[in-house]
């Protein structure tokens, strides 16, 4: 078998798959477009298990479950659509929209109680963390931290190799300061990196459903019924004989923290 013959057999199946996967993607949007939204749903989360997940693929996904009424699937991609692309803000919009509604939900549940259903106010080091780590990304970060290190070293530059005072001593003074601002920049990177790595965020998938004091079906309720599309950071597990967890204690804030099984929520 020639190597010609392999290669133009490998070419015609990629301009299948690529023929393929178009024509989804505009049954996609024709079905979103038709009110069909359940069904483009479907199609698009079809697309991202081919293609991949997008920024744009997802934002398409949750506007399909938000538009079918699925709140749960719909702050889920929304939350990891953002989380893919901070900067771009229509997608921020919607989350945050989407986001208030489901505050309306859960404090519609409460029935008068006074009790917070809003995440807890954010310290200095949380907004400071939020914007280094979560609102840019890695790579934005990565870009910066070049840039200034080529500044370092065209200070350095000026610095050995010219005679005047001046410049040399603004060599010397920028080279230090550009050299410090791009190990932060790096530092800044990683945190943004591991942020995006992490998956210590979880969006309830259950229609409604309470938190329970432990972690056992029998236990009492920590909390009223919360909505589905409520965002929750994970901060313990309980783990099967295999090491595989079956549940999740979550907090909202202070008012709201308790046990919940895995199979209810989703990680962002």
């Amino acid at each position: 078998m020639s190597l010609k013959f392999i290669i133009s057999v490998a070419f015609s199946i990629i301009l299948s798959f690529h023929a393929y996967a178009a024509p989804n993607i505009e049954l996609a949007s024709k079905l979103y477009e038709s009110g069909d939204y359940r069904q483009a749903a479907e199609a698009f989360l079809s697309i991202a298990k081919v293609d991949g997940e997008s920024p744009e693929l997802l934002f398409n996904l949750a506007n399909s479950y938000a538009q079918a009424g699925d709140y749960g699937n719909a702050m889920l991609y929304y939350s990891r659509a953002y989380r893919l692309d901070p900067s771009n803000k229509e997608i921020k919009n919607n989350l945050n929209y989407f986001a208030s509604k489901v505050e309306d939900s859960n404090r519609a549940e409460l029935r008068g109680k006074k009790i917070s259903v809003l995440p807890d106010h954010e310290t200095f080091f949380k907004v400071a963390h939020r914007a280094i780590a979560e609102e840019v990304k890695s790579d934005t970060w990565s870009t910066l931290a070049v840039v200034c290190f080529i500044l370092f070293l065209v200070c350095v530059s000026v610095y050995l190799f010219c005679s005047n005072i001046l410049l040399r001593k603004t060599g010397f003074f920028g080279g230090f300061v550009l050299f410090i601002i791009s190990i932060s920049f790096i530092v800044f990177s990683f945190m943004s990196a591991r942020y995006f790595e992490s998956s210590n965020q979880a969006v309830l998938m259950a229609y409604k459903t309470p938190l329970l004091i432990e972690p056992s079906s029998d236990s009492k309720p920590a909390s009223n019924q919360l909505c589905q599309g409520t965002r929750f950071d994970i901060i313990a597990e309980e783990t099967d004989v295999e090491g595989h967890p079956t549940w999740y204690k979550v907090r909202l804030n202070s008012d709201i923290e308790g046990w919940i099984r895995v199979t209810d929520v989703a990680i962002i």
